[in-house]
């Protein structure tokens, strides 16, 4: 057994520097966006309603494939309380896709049921497999093309987004702030079944939620755009190109003077836990990856995953190092370092789980003790998609393989012949 060192190494003292810091630094986002929470959820002054009638809406929703979560989705659009008129356009991936069938039935049902708001439905397909782009990006752009001439706000909302009745009242209210272009929500993630791989997305997804909030990336699950802005500010060709719609809206609205609006009562509940935790790394990285193609904030983005992980590795390795050398009493302090730390970030998603919590309400709230006992796999996991979102080169999205580039992506295989 090796004798004691006489001094621990100075990498020591500078591993619980990194770890104070790093905890430090994340306590801050929190607390700014606790701030911005509080502050937009009626301290704030209230969004203008409208004087005369309310702006016309159009709500799009892109499908490929059919979304365990479709019909609830659809029922919820049809749930909707919205002053004006609006409208609803589906753009289905192709007309054989099951999708086509499921909301063909869905939309009748609805209609005979009397349960349908908008003023018109229609379903369509994508009428060409684009040569650049997403499939979902070419669907969208295709049902800005084809908006009604009446329409004057465009809502997005995601097949997996059960939305509340005041959804669409509060994305237009959202939008028609001063200086506001356009205005969403985001996702929490509350799995009916605390499986592994549902945690970590939940908590990964809730340090993902403050960010965003931070910096300002839109969510397009749950999106609404001013009308003019979305030829006016460029994004409906910058769709042309992109792996997605939101990330890419934020930089065509700022170059125009615009703001995006979070509004923190449009919070969607996603209760889904079926997932897998080597899909769950895949759909984690293509979200990463969708910040490093299309916001500017990508290298904070991309230092916070990588970069936190990397130290909780580094310190782990270092105890290790010190045991060897016979440093025990150091190693040991090394690790209840990183214990505090692990501590610090659990009573941390506590903390968003309270501020979302006061924003709408929740089913249900995930003890600490779960929240603890999966954390430490949710940084690995986060500091491993970061790592691959970095070195990607192509991605998959619903069964379909993109080539990266600088100047966005290209669809591969054999859908991107059918043009």
């Amino acid at each position: 057994m090796p004798a004691p060192s006489s001094a621990a190494s100075p990498l020591v003292d500078l591993a619980v520097i990194g770890l104070l810091a790093a905890w430090l630094l994340q306590a801050m986002l929190c607390a700014w966006f606790a701030l911005l929470v509080r502050r937009r959820s009626g301290a704030g002054p209230p969004a203008p309603t409208p004087l005369g009638s309310w702006p016309q809406a159009e709500v799009v929703l892109c499908l490929r494939g059919v979304d365990p979560a479709l019909e609830h989705t659809l029922a919820a659009l049809a749930a909707q309380r919205y002053p004006g008129e609006w409208r609803l356009q589906v753009v289905v991936d192709r007309r054989d896709d099951p999708a086509w069938a499921v909301v063909a039935e869905l939309l009748l049902r609805l209609e005979v049921e009397g349960c349908t708001p908008w003023r018109a439905a229609q379903i369509r397909a994508l009428a060409a497999d684009p040569r650049a782009g997403s499939r979902k990006c070419a669907a969208l752009h295709q049902a800005f093309g084809q908006l009604d001439a009446r329409t004057e706000v465009v809502a997005l909302v995601d097949a997996d987004a059960v939305v509340p009745p005041d959804w669409l009242r509060q994305l237009v209210l959202a939008c028609q702030r001063p200086g506001v272009g356009a205005g969403g929500g985001n996702r929490w993630y509350a799995p009916t079944v605390r499986t592994g791989p549902a945690m970590v997305r939940a908590i990964w997804n809730a340090g993902a939620l403050v960010l965003m909030t931070v910096l300002t990336i839109p969510w397009g699950g749950s999106l609404a755009i001013r009308r003019p802005l979305i030829e006016a500010s460029g994004w409906r060709q910058c769709l042309r190109r992109s792996l997605c719609e939101d990330t890419a809206l934020a930089q065509p609205l700022w170059r125009h003077g615009w703001r995006f609006w979070f509004e923190p009562a449009l919070l969607v509940v996603d209760r889904d836990a079926s997932v897998d935790l080597r899909g769950l790394v895949r759909w984690i990285t293509r979200q990463l990856l969708m910040a490093r193609m299309h916001h500017p904030a990508w290298p904070l983005v991309l230092g916070h995953g990588l970069g936190t992980a990397l130290l909780q590795l580094a310190v782990v390795a270092l105890a290790l190092v010190e045991l060897g050398r016979g440093n025990t009493a150091t190693a040991v302090g090394l690790l209840a370092a990183l214990g505090l730390y692990e501590l610090g970030c659990g009573l941390l998603l506590l903390a968003i789980q309270r501020v979302v919590a006061g924003a709408i309400p929740l089913p249900g709230r995930i003890p600490a003790l779960v929240w603890w006992m999966w954390l430490p796999l949710a940084q690995l996991v986060y500091g491993v998609a970061a790592l691959r979102a970095l070195l990607a080169r192509r991605v998959e999205w619903s069964g379909v393989t993109y080539q990266l580039s600088g100047a966005g992506v290209v669809p591969l295989g054999p859908e991107a012949s059918h043009v």
